[in-house]
């Protein structure tokens, strides 16, 4: 009778101790088209658990440096955006335009751009289109349950901070298709709330799992990402080491590089660019400038025999 009720406490102590959740889940997808006659690239992150959308766009002509922001809802297949951008006379974020589409099939927006919400004559519209780069055709895990197996943190010394977050033990996905998987190979200290995001990182038109982790008790890079890249030969979810290594990451879809920044405070700061060769990552490109230094200096790189080996360094004032 002892033993059966010392296994009881045991069981009931467990569960207060760990649970499964079903993530929060945000998607964040590239769409290439037009605005009237004019060309644009545009990036929306979905967020399938409150509807809304946030991203940018840019003209092509314009460049990407000229991004202009968005943020908006989605609703039965709607979406109503509001561009806004930073004046400089005013010193303001300023709205400059809202567009209204059409999301078909998940790989479609259609609809209008307006100068004024309110202004609905016709010569002060212009038609959009655009087409998603990603092959959601193919593989579409947006829609998919992600439930998260998680648990307090119970290692010595731990800080206040580090308490109001979980310890992630495994990710399970579960398809509507019948798939599922179980990804794994945390550490005890990887951090999580309950988010999962998708991107196509490494640009094969799959899109990809990052789970953000968090590192509560530092004033700066106080969050990264754990990568699961999607092999659609093998259809499995592999943990991509050298790009967790790597951290908080932007993935240009459009000119197929991942780029990466850094940078503490005072005036010392980086960007990093990488390119997948034959599915690793290598980087080509660092420019970096430092405090009370007038110069730029920047080192190019050349991959041989599988490794970034520096081929050129200089510097520009």
């Amino acid at each position: 009778m002892v033993k059966k009720v010392v296994v009881v406490l045991w069981l009931v102590l467990l569960g207060s101790q760990s649970n499964a959740q079903k993530a929060k889940v945000s998607s964040t997808l590239n769409f290439t088209g037009s605005i009237g006659k004019y060309a644009i690239e545009m990036k929306l992150m979905l967020n399938g658990f409150n509807d809304t959308i946030s991203g940018e766009y840019y003209y092509v002509k314009s460049g990407k440096q000229n991004k202009i922001y968005l943020s908006g809802f989605l609703k039965n297949g709607n979406l109503k955006l509001t561009e806004s951008n930073y004046n400089l006379k005013t010193r303001k974020i300023e709205d400059t335009g809202f567009l209204t589409m059409v999301y078909v099939g998940q790989t479609t927006l259609t609809g209008k751009w307006q100068k004024n919400e309110r202004n609905t004559a016709a010569d002060q519209e212009l038609a959009v289109k655009l087409n998603v780069r990603e092959n959601l055709k193919a593989f579409n895990p947006i829609g998919y349950d992600f439930i998260i197996s998680k648990k307090r943190p119970s290692y010595e010394n731990v800080t206040e901070n580090e308490s109001k977050y979980f310890i992630i033990m495994s990710l399970q996905v579960n398809a509507s298709t019948g798939n599922r998987w179980v990804l794994r190979g945390f550490d005890e200290h990887n951090l999580v709330k309950d988010e999962v995001n998708l991107e196509d990182v490494n640009f094969d038109g799959f899109l990809d799992v990052k789970v953000p982790i968090y590192y509560p008790d530092m004033a700066k890079n106080d969050y990264s990402y754990i990568y699961f890249l999607y092999d659609l030969k093998t259809n499995n979810f592999n943990q991509n080491r050298p790009l967790n290594d790597l951290g908080v990451l932007d993935f240009d879809a459009v000119h197929k590089e991942v780029v990466g920044y850094d940078a503490d405070g005072s005036g010392n700061e980086g960007t990093r660019n990488y390119k997948w060769v034959n599915g690793a990552i290598f980087i080509y490109k660092e420019e970096r400038v430092y405090e009370n230094d007038p110069y730029t200096h920047f080192t190019d790189y050349k991959i041989i025999n599988g490794k970034s080996v520096v081929a050129k360094k200089y510097k520009v004032k």
